[in-house]
């Protein structure tokens, strides 16, 4: 231990966005269950179910393109 009085700056935990993106990826998957669970889901054509990954997707890649956005404007300042 040291006897000095020096104070170190910690700074604030910042939350783990991968993380929260990832859980609320997998909330949405387990409400898409639940709700095919529920409901009869025999009219669904394949077609919608390959556009919705295709959405699902997209939005997936426009979250990631918005991250290295913000990311890359962080390091500048």
């Amino acid at each position: 231990m040291s006897d000095s009085t020096e104070t170190t700056t910690v700074e604030p935990l910042k939350p783990r966005v991968g993380t929260i993106v990832w859980g609320a990826v997998l909330l949405v998957v387990a409400a898409v269950t639940l709700f095919a669970s529920q409901v009869d889901v025999g009219a669904v054509t394949p077609e919608a179910v390959v556009w919705s990954v295709v959405a699902f997707g997209a939005v997936l890649v426009l979250a990631g393109i918005a991250t290295a956005v913000v990311r890359a404007a962080r390091r500048t300042e």
